[in-house]
């Protein structure tokens, strides 16, 4: 009804605005036409089917001969026939333009809803993507219960010995030949000493502790400026009595100017765990003497820009050609007991970093894989190993 209104008080306007200006020739056709035009844009197909009848009626009736009337006379069907076929031609083609406008707004309409679908799926993903890294941890850490309750047994049994001889120490027993004092006060620096240690024990177990949390607590990605070395550092503690239970010798090879990058401390600890693990688990089968692997690193010039080199090297039973591209799909494991989900993780993991993990075979027996993270921006006077770290 709007449209028809509209097209109605269109046409009027025309009319009136003919009568006018009676006095050109080509008013009303261009009137008429525009009011055909407008309505038709507005208000679509049929309201410009409705202006274009009436206007055709005014024409006739007030611009035709005989004027007033809607009879006909031979002379003027031509011009009446060319009129009806401009208006014809303009009410096609607004109303084809009205079509591809309304066609382009619901592609648009649709793009949108598709983009606003596209992020949520997104948002799904990234959640589903970090509730799997927080299970690969989880996993991880499972198969390292006995070594960090052996890492946190350990200061705690000292922690009780030392505290146990404090006590002996304190008990009010007659001095010995040579002690001076009633009660053995001598015995202070004793009790001083081996409360130092229960100091350095307890924060021993605290810092194992406080990695352990780490890594099983579930936290959104933080990126800050790292030192790799104490990432590193952070792993080989993780690790260190696995490493000794299986027989295998952890070496480190960092140069002095490994650079420091930003990132996630917590995703990249992840990352070289389960490549530390992944390599003592290819050397159970081969001679203790020979289970050597090494985390090594370096700063790296690429396409210009400055990078840290990783690598964690084995000398395990390395991998065929063929399984080099399926390494990283998901599911997909050469372990008895694997999830198949480690490798796969860890690419995505440092990929979020803007980064690479690859594999590469040994010229000898084993397995290295990569890990190419680009350096942290340089504060303006700072150097690369002078940044200050987090």
């Amino acid at each position: 009804m709007l449209g028809y209104a509209v097209g109605f008080l269109s046409v009027a306007a025309a009319l009136l605005v003919a009568r006018l200006q009676f006095n050109l020739q080509a008013a009303p056709v261009s009137l008429f036409l525009c009011a055909i035009m407008f309505t038709a844009w507005v208000g679509g197909l049929r309201s410009g089917v409705l202006a274009a009848v009436l206007s055709l009626l005014s024409f006739k009736y007030y611009f035709v001969t005989p004027f007033h009337s809607l009879a006909l006379d031979s002379t003027e069907i031509p011009r009446l026939v060319v009129f009806t076929l401009a208006a014809g031609f303009v009410l096609a083609i607004t109303a084809a333009q009205k079509r591809s406008e309304e066609k382009l707004r619901k592609t648009a309409r649709e793009l949108q809803t598709n983009i606003d679908d596209l992020n949520r799926t997104q948002q799904e993903l990234h959640k589903a993507q970090a509730e799997l890294a927080h299970m690969t941890r989880l996993t991880t850490m499972g198969e390292l219960t006995a070594s960090i309750a052996h890492e946190v047994n350990q200061p705690l049994t000292a922690v009780v010995n030392n505290a146990n001889a404090c006590i002996s120490l304190l008990d009010p027993a007659p001095p010995r030949p040579g002690e001076g004092g009633p009660n053995g006060v001598s015995n202070l620096e004793d009790i001083r000493e081996a409360l130092g240690e229960i100091r350095d024990d307890a924060e021993r177990a605290s810092a194992v502790v406080g990695r352990v949390r780490q890594l099983a607590k579930r936290t959104p990605v933080e990126k800050s400026l790292l030192d790799l070395k104490d990432v590193i550092n952070d792993v080989m503690a993780l690790a260190r009595y696995e490493s000794a239970t299986r027989r295998v010798t952890i070496r480190t090879d960092l140069s002095q100017d490994l650079p420091s990058v930003l990132g996630d401390r917590v995703q990249l600890q992840q990352v070289l765990l389960n490549l530390v693990m992944n390599g003592m688990d290819a050397m159970d089968t081969i001679e203790e003497s020979q289970r050597v692997l090494v985390i090594g690193g370096r700063r790296e010039a690429r396409d210009g820009s400055s990078g840290a080199l990783l690598r964690v090297q084995d000398a395990g039973i390395g991998f065929k050609p063929q399984e080099m591209d399926r390494l990283f799909e998901a599911f997909y494991t050469t372990k008895p007991n694997g999830m198949g989900m480690g490798l796969a993780i860890s690419r995505s993991i440092i990929e979020a970093h803007a980064g690479r993990l690859w594999p590469q075979p040994n010229p000898g027996p084993g397995a290295t894989f990569f890990i190419n993270l680009p350096a942290a921006p340089e504060r303006p006077g700072e150097s690369g190993t002078d940044i200050t770290k987090s």
